[in-house]
């Protein structure tokens, strides 16, 4: 492959942003015609950009050295977005429904992992599991696969609907926060037991994470409620560029710890204090940018990874069998655990359709799995399979058991 130099990779980079802003903004309109959140169709679009439609002609237009500055430049809108949903949500509510968003969160976590147990002796071929890996390894693997929540996407779909301030788009954003760092944590676990870590080594891993956390709450959030004591309508530039930094900080600790920069958006927006009087500002000045322009870059690159050619007739029913256990675990999950939390039946099914949204969140945790040798392309491929038919399911399932929740009025797109 012919090396680019700078100049060529920054001329890409500009060509590649506007051609994929043109496709999600015309590809995602296309889906709301059709009743999907516009997110979805922003996800094909980079589907189709990719190699599945065009083969090798996608690294024409989009090259290999392009695609990693916009990947960044993704992970930053990622991290932009998670903490602006986060800031958006009202901490008193969540206060009031803690047992929920916890119970929600860990038994969204639980219940998949058992089922990937329960399946994985049904994957373990040479067709879906590296030979010579540890079972229980890939076990964990396949659990962290069904366990995904997609918090971005949910984060959007509400937003879109404007129901993110709602108890049940409070709790089901924050349940799935929880669902992330559950998540991420058995997937960090699985990767040290597939690499071969010792039992000293795991625990470590998820005490720093413990006191990521802790420090998040007790530390940062003192620190930062010192600091805006005196903002009032206008934000001042110095705290406006320290939350900025608080935000981008907190990403890179939780990337470094495994969780991604998905959790260290949304534990930074958490910790904000005097949030009522800082999210519009911090939304009328990050929240166009990074909705319609930097969260579309990072939905294309995470598509263009994707190539439906290597799907084969033989790993058809394996495929199946992860796609229907993703649904069923996360759907029951998360419709039964919010039962049990003392939420309503219908606003449980709505919390299961939410929990069940994989968007493109579940390729993250497949390559950790093919980077670590557990798990072979083909069941990488599932994790896409899963990917776009749960996150096609939400849309239209939302919108129908959303409308049996007393008091809710979503928004249409």
């Amino acid at each position: 492959m012919e090396t680019l130099t700078g100049g060529e990779v920054t001329a890409f980079v500009l060509l590649d942003i506007a051609l994929i802003l043109v496709a999600a903004r015309l590809v995602g309109y296309l889906f709301t015609r059709f009743g999907q959140p516009r997110v979805v169709g922003e996800i094909v679009a980079g589907v189709l950009l990719g190699p599945t439609i065009l083969g090798a002609r996608a690294l024409d237009a989009l090259p290999a050295q392009s695609q990693a500055v916009l990947a960044n430049i993704g992970q930053v809108g990622l991290l932009l977005f998670i903490f602006l949903a986060a800031v958006e949500i009202d901490l008193e509510l969540l206060r009031r429904n803690m047992w929920g968003v916890l119970s929600i969160g860990l038994g969204v976590v639980a219940l998949p992992v058992l089922v990937g147990y329960l399946i994985s002796p049904a994957l373990a071929n040479e067709t879906f599991q590296v030979a010579g890996t540890s079972d229980t390894g890939f076990a964990l693997f396949v659990g962290a696969m069904l366990a995904v929540t997609a918090l971005p996407v949910m984060a959007r779909i509400f937003q879109e609907k404007r129901l993110t301030t709602s108890r049940i788009g409070a709790i089901s954003v924050a349940s799935a926060a929880v669902c992330t760092i559950g998540m991420f944590i058995v997937s960090s676990v699985a990767s040290s037991i597939s690499i071969g870590e010792s039992v000293g080594s795991i625990t470590l891993d998820v005490g720093l994470v413990a006191l990521y956390l802790l420090g998040m709450f007790v530390l940062v959030r003192p620190a930062l409620a010192w600091m805006v004591r005196h903002e009032g309508e206008r934000l001042s530039t110095e705290t406006y560029v320290t939350v900025l930094v608080v935000a981008i900080v907190s990403g890179y600790v939780a990337h470094v710890l495994g969780l991604t920069v998905i959790v260290g958006g949304f534990v930074a927006g958490l910790v904000l204090p005097k949030r009522e009087t800082l999210f519009p500002q911090l939304n009328a000045r990050l929240g166009e940018l990074t909705s319609a322009v930097l969260l579309p870059i990072f939905l294309a690159v995470s598509g263009l990874a994707t190539d439906f050619r290597l799907l084969t007739g033989s790993a058809l029913v394996g495929l199946l069998v992860f796609l229907v256990a993703a649904i069923v675990s996360k759907w029951v999950a998360g419709a039964v655990f919010a039962r049990l939390a003392g939420i309503s039946w219908a606003e449980g099914n709505v919390v299961g359709v939410m929990m069940n949204c994989r968007g493109l969140l579940v390729l993250v945790v497949a390559l950790v799995g093919i980077q670590n040798g557990v798990i072979t392309p083909i069941l990488q491929l599932g994790a896409v399979l899963v990917a776009l038919v749960t996150t096609a399911m939400t849309g239209p399932l939302f919108d129908h058991y959303v409308r049996k929740v007393p008091g809710l009025e979503p928004a249409s797109n």
